[in-house]
């Protein structure tokens, strides 16, 4: 019958009075990793078969740095073991792996030599649309003289308008072809360049080897795993919105940008992201008295004095004035609130959100950026637009969506995909499972808004040659809104009209021909929407007329 045993440590020295039997050196492989914003936790998996005796078991194949303090063991297995203590040791590498070197060298070498071969192909073919230009621009010229002698035959113009056009387009699309190629290549060659300069970089290369003892009172198999904390990691969410108007529904994908410089692969690691910041060991900062006092004029310090009062505050490093005076020091009570201050403003904000991938992994230890799939859920969208052609003459897709019960959405950028078509990039903030919220499409040129002044017009009426004592000016404007997709649509159509902020200003609306849902949109003031339904392919149109009175010499800002 199979026994588990599971035991966790913190790290520890043994006592040099343990007598050890059997020291077991053994491979270990990174089995698990959860990522967090800053660093990541790894846990290796080492493999064995003991006996009963007292057991050390060496893992010798740990190259990343990681916080000795971090370190857990634990173990299970058919074996009957007791974890005594586990330490940590770093060993410097003299050498470098010169066969490791010898293959990226080879790889880059490859890969320069592909971008050479491209780039001949792309001189020839530049060499060839120059042919070919000058190939159209004589037949564009003999076509016309032929015309004035003789009519070409309709095979002869469509054989080289077809001759023409294929092998321009051929033309293109294989330099087209080529610059992605090249493109690609450049990507890879930034990652092998980067971890041939880390393994063969000037700075002496360590590997740490964590000793593992153990007492086994029954022979058989133990899985040891040994987890521990590595900086330089991290990760960030990003989403796709896949908008369908014929389904009413929106496609979000969430996926995550794991990248890691840590020194170590992890291939085929199972996974887990988390918001969480760790901190092993860490403690509350002490609680200090909060001292309150009248405010007292700062005196120049001048002299032994001045000296004096710099060394008792550890700044006897004051730069001195020419006239041998000196700033005053800030007083130990401010430094010590400042220093507060900036410990509340460092804290994190937000939940600790988890998301454990439910396929294995593999990222290098390059840097680069590795995206991976989180989730995806199929959201019921109310599509509705929304315009402000006053500052931009465009609408806005948005979908009312409802984020599924049990998933935490983190703010992240979206790329946006209207019927599988990009269009552009937006972003959502943080979504709490099961909240209703706007997920912003972008900008949908199927909808068409505009917004005229049609007339301005200022009233100088003279009354018996006496200008009148106050001044109007009348404006007429349209706002249109023009559907050209097959599909219905709702559009939130938003105009401001004039507010005054004196009494002197008198504001008047009128001639409106379609009175608006809302006069002071969400209480802001003169902000009027139209709710507007647009047929497919269909137009609305909305005047009104606005008239603002004032007195003659008052000059009013914010007219048009």
């Amino acid at each position: 019958m199979k026994k588990s045993l599971i035991f966790s440590i913190a790290l520890m020295f043994l006592a040099p009075a343990i007598g050890l039997a059997d020291t077991v050196s053994t491979k270990s492989k990174i089995s698990e990793v959860t990522v967090y914003a800053m660093d990541a936790f790894v846990t290796r998996v080492a493999s064995s078969e003991v006996k009963p005796s007292d057991t050390r078991i060496l893992l010798e194949d740990i190259v990343a740095e990681f916080d000795p303090d971090s370190l857990r063991v634990k173990g299970h297995g058919t074996a009957a073991v007791k974890i005594l203590g586990a330490q940590v040791k770093k060993e410097f590498l003299q050498e470098t792996s010169v066969e490791k070197v010898r293959e990226l060298e080879n790889r880059i070498q490859t890969l320069e030599d592909q971008n050479r071969a491209w780039q001949n192909e792309k001189q020839i073919l530049t060499e060839e649309k120059a042919y070919l230009d000058s190939v159209r621009l004589f037949a564009g010229q003999q076509i016309p003289e032929d015309l004035v002698t003789k009519m070409p035959s309709p095979q002869d113009l469509e054989g080289t308008l077809s001759f023409l056009g294929s092998k321009l387009k051929e033309n293109f699309s294989r330099v087209h072809a080529i610059d992605l190629e090249i493109r690609e290549n450049g990507k890879k060659l930034v990652a092998l360049r980067r971890e041939l300069g880390e393994i063969s970089g000037g700075r002496q290369k360590t590997r740490q080897i964590v000793t593992v003892d153990v007492e086994v009172s029954r022979a058989g198999h133990l899985d040891l795993e040994v987890s521990y904390k590595v900086s330089g990691a991290s990760w960030s969410p990003v989403y796709d919105a896949r908008a369908q108007f014929d389904k009413s529904e929106t496609e979000l994908v969430t996926y995550a940008i794991v990248s890691q410089g840590t020194g170590e692969v992890w291939e085929d690691v199972d996974m887990t992201l988390s918001t969480a910041q760790v901190s092993v060991g860490g403690t509350m900062p002490e609680v200090n008295s909060w001292f309150v006092h009248p405010f007292q004029p700062r005196q120049p310090l001048r002299g032994a004095s001045m000296k004096l009062r710099a060394k008792s505050l550890g700044m006897a490093d004051m730069a001195m004035r020419s006239g041998g005076e000196a700033e005053e020091p800030m007083l130990a009570t401010n430094m010590a609130l400042e220093a507060e201050n900036l410990y509340a403003q460092a804290s994190q904000k937000g939940v600790s959100v988890v998301y454990k991938l439910t396929r294995k992994v593999t990222v290098r230890p390059d840097g680069s950026e590795q995206k991976v799939p989180v989730t995806a859920q199929i959201l019921s969208s109310s599509f509705e637009y929304s315009a402000y052609p006053r500052m931009v003459p465009l609408a806005y897709l948005t979908s009312r969506v409802t984020n599924a019960k049990d998933l935490q959405l983190l703010s992240g950028p979206v790329n946006i995909f209207l019927d599988g078509d990009f269009v552009g990039n937006s972003y959502v903030q943080n979504i709490a499972p099961g909240e209703e919220f706007d997920l912003y499409l972008g900008v949908d040129e199927g909808v068409k808004v505009k917004r005229e002044l049609l007339e301005k017009k200022s009233d100088d009426v003279l009354i018996a040659n006496i200008p009148s004592p106050n001044r109007k000016v009348t404006y007429k404007y349209k706002l249109t809104a023009e559907n050209y997709k097959a599909q219905a649509g709702k559009l939130n159509l938003f105009e401001t009209i004039p507010v005054s902020q004196d009494e002197r200003i008198k504001v008047k609306v009128s001639q409106v021909s379609q009175d608006p849902q809302d006069k002071d949109w969400k209480d802001r003031k003169g902000v009027w929407r139209w709710q507007l339904q647009l047929a497919a392919g269909g137009k609305v149109e909305i005047f009104y007329t606005v008239v603002v009175e004032f007195p003659r010499e008052m000059t009013v800002e914010g007219l048009e």
